[in-house]
Parts: C-alpha cells; structure tokens; sequence
C-alpha cells in the first residue's frame, strides 16, 4: 500500500493518438522530470507529472497539479501491454483533457492523512490508514495500543480493507459524514454504505475483489474466517503460499482426475481481463471448482436491483442510504425504475431527515427529471442553505432554476458557486450558457482560461466562438 502514490523516476517516452478523438498524447522523462502533452486540431498543452498513483504491477496513472489542484491525467501506463494509453474512463471521450480533478475520496486511497488537494504535498498511504492512530502505540509500543484488523470482529476486521477495496455501486456517506473519515476498528457502515448489485455482475472490474471473493463458496463456508488477509500480506504486498492455504481445508487427496498442475489460483483463480482497468488483468476471487468459468451476465426479466452490503442497526438510515443509492445507480444507468425506487424511499423517510442536503437535493432532481421545476428549486433551495459551502450543489440549483425559466437567480447561483470553487470547470461552461452574446460566452469562458490557460476544452470552445455570429 506503500506503493500506491510516488514522486515520478523514469516513467519513460512513448507517443500515441486516441483513436476516438482523434488527440494526440505524449509522455517525456528527462532530467527535468516527466512531461505530458496532448494536441488536437492545432492546439497543444503540456502539464509536468507531479505524482505517480499505483504501484505499476498493473498499471500507473498520473497526476498533474494546475494551480493549487491536483488533476487526473488522461494518459496512463499499463504493464500488461507495455504501452502508454488514455487512462480508463477516457476511452470513449470525444474531447479528453487534463480536467478531471482528483477529489478527496479519490486520493484517501492513494495518499496518507486527509488526503485534500489545495497546495497539499501528499505522501503514501502510512501506518495509520489501516492500524489508526499511531502516536500511543509509538510511545509504548505493546499490543493494547494499536489496531491489529486480524484481531478484531469480522465487519470491522473487513471494513479496514473494504474502505479502499470495495467500490460496489455506489458509495452513500450517513448524515454528516464523508467518504475519507473512517478510522480503522470501526464498522464501515458507522461511517458510509456500500451498495452493490443484487445479483453477480458479468464482468470484472478493478476494485470488484471483495465482491468476487463474498460470492466463492470457499468464504461462505468459512463463516467469516476467509478474508483479505488469509492470503495477502500487506506490509510487504506478497501473497501468503495459496496451495498451503487451499489445502489447510481441501485436505482430501487430489483425484485421478485432477490435472497435475502445480498451483491451485492458477485454474481456480486466474487472471482476466478488467472491464474498467484498460489493459489490465486482475485475479478472479470466486474461487470457482471450475476451472477458468467466464463471468455470467446478470440473468433475470428486468435489470438488477442494488442492495447494502452491510445495513446499520437504523431502520429509517437504511431507507435514507438505500434510497440516495438508488437515484445515483439510476441517473448513472438511464433506469427509471431505480430512480423511482430511490425517490419513493426518500420521500417515505423525509420527515426524519427535513433538512438533509443530499436528501432534498437527490429529491429535487428527480423532479427535475419529473419536469416539476417549481418544486425541484425549493428543494434545491433548502439543501443548499443547509450546506452553503458545496458549489456542486449551487450548481445543481442553477440547472433547475434555469429550468423554471428564473435566469438570473441562476446566474446568481452559478457565480456564487465559481466563488466557492474557482477551479469548477463545468460551472464556468454552465454560466457561459446564460449568456445571450458571444461576447458574453467569450468572456466567461475567458475567465476560466485565466485559471487555467492551457484548457483545450475551452480553448476550442472559445474558436468555435470565433466562427459563430449572433
């Protein structure tokens, strides 16, 4: 894990074009550091590599910081091919660039400490991510005074590799929480829930391994005594020997039938192809009696539904969470049934969470979906006083008032929304939007530019301001 983020070495030279848009993608090693450029249609940018994310076992992606934020790079390195390529989640990008900012809940999983963005200089993930507070333990250093996950109860034992490696469906923080707060010892559901489909998926994806293994009929019969740790060992991020593990239960003698190949994973958990991972492969953890089974796809007369993973001991949270699960799987998805399913969930628990911002706002965008745009404001409205300080949400307020045809009190939400986070890009091509003139769009967009100058997305969008009359 002490692998998972780096300062750039020698990463390399390799060119290549996404085919898609057509964009031309560099990466440079030298003695000035790692440089990456993109080019497309005449126009060009180059950013320097500050941080190097995953180990490269399988893969390396690359962060670049542009002013006092850190952004995901579109290129990425896979081992597998030993190739640059656009990084997943690009591929299908008609206009890719270096605007993807690495959250908060993305970097807790590569960085240590609160793992925040602005100026921050982040170092790899330490001790502390998967043992808790140090300072106690290194003052007397005795078992008592540091987390061991191995000793503790299954959930929170699991909960520890769960917060980073179990993505599910959708991820819901319970009221007043976020997704980077959880302290090793806890129940993940203390802090968030995870939600995963209810029934197995029909492909396999980067961060699925905990799923895959809940699903072998070697975890079920172990009764929460196969996990994570049976097999990996994190301080030095080898694996345990598997056959000497296999075999403590399959202790049986082999068939005459078996083949006589050394190694249980080999057949029982190979390696395939991710469908979110580019050119990776991963280790299937079904742990299937069958030799080298494909994923299924999911079976059933309508899509699946989503369930938790772990539910909290609150009847009304479960709602809550399970309902603001549903919408986020729905908009993502296109499927109005989870969206429906959400809102009804919402709205039967409403009175218990009157002024809970991802409540009323999850509700008030499905009736914006719903074309019901007076309601939708007021609840966007009300989430955003309960939370003034998210521009994501005052974002969201400007889209349905905009709607409603109130232009100007979206306008108004859109330029608060640019003071709380001035690096926003969508917001500043939102507010271009409300502008009548090209003059008007040109210098919105120009404001952006002043941020963040080398911008393709905006640079082009500002020529093909140029080539547009009123």
């Amino acid at each position: 894990m002490g692998r998972a983020l780096a300062r750039p070495g020698a990463e390399g030279t390799a060119k290549f074009q996404h085919a898609l848009s057509g964009t031309q993608f560099a990466t440079t090693s030298g003695a000035g550091g790692v440089v990456q450029s993109i080019e497309r249609q005449g126009l060009r940018a180059e950013y320097p590599v500050e941080y190097v994310i995953g180990s490269g076992e399988h893969a390396k992606g690359f962060l670049v910081r542009l002013g006092e934020q850190l952004f995901q790079s579109p290129i990425s390195y896979y081992r597998r091919a030993a190739k640059f390529d656009v990084a997943p989640g690009y591929e299908q990008m008609e206009r890719p660039d270096f605007n993807r900012a690495a959250t908060a809940e993305c970097l807790v999983c590569h960085s240590s400490g609160a793992a925040t963005s602005a100026g921050q200089q982040l170092t790899a993930i330490t001790c502390d991510r998967c043992h808790g507070p140090v300072e106690a333990h290194l003052a007397q250093p005795v078992r008592s005074t540091i987390v061991n996950p191995s000793r503790l109860p299954a959930a929170q034992r699991d909960s520890v590799c769960e917060q980073c490696h179990l993505a599910g469906e959708a991820r819901v923080a319970n009221p007043g929480q976020n997704l980077i707060q959880f302290r090793p010892g806890e129940a993940l559901e203390d802090r968030w829930q995870v939600f995963v489909y209810d029934r197995p998926r029909g492909d396999l994806r980067v961060v699925s391994h905990t799923e895959q293994l809940a699903l072998s009929s070697c975890a079920k019969a172990s009764e929460g005594q196969l996990w994570c740790g049976t097999c990996h060992q994190p301080h030095g991020e080898k694996v345990n020997n598997v056959d000497t593990r296999c075999r403590s239960c399959h202790t049986a003698p082999l068939s005459a039938a078996h083949p006589k190949q050394e190694g249980c994973a080999g057949c029982h958990m190979p390696q395939r192809s991710a469908a979110d991972g580019g050119h990776t492969a991963f280790t299937d953890h079904r742990i299937q009696r069958v030799a080298a089974a494909p994923f299924a796809a999911p079976t059933g007369t309508t899509g699946p539904a989503i369930r938790a993973w772990r539910e909290p001991a609150d009847p009304a949270l479960r709602e809550r969470n399970r309902g603001l699960a549903s919408i986020i799987v729905g908009e993502r998805d296109g499927e109005a049934r989870l969206i429906n399913d959400g809102y009804r969930r919402l709205a039967a628990v409403y009175a218990k969470f009157p002024r809970d911002p991802d409540v009323l706002a999850s509700l008030g965008m499905v009736l914006f979906l719903k074309d019901q745009h007076a309601d939708a404001v007021k609840l966007l409205q009300a989430a955003v006083a309960a939370r003034p300080t998210d521009a994501g949400l005052r974002e969201k307020l400007a889209v349905v008032l905009n709607a409603a045809g109130e232009k100007a009190r979206a306008v108004e939400a859109l330029e608060k929304a640019i003071a709380l986070d001035p690096l926003r890009e969508t917001t500043y091509h939102l507010r271009a939007t409300q502008e009548a003139t090209t003059a008007g769009r040109r210098q919105v967009l120009e404001r952006w530019l002043a941020k963040m100058p080398q911008s393709l997305v905006t640079r082009e969008a500002l020529r093909d301001l140029e080539r547009r009359k009123d």
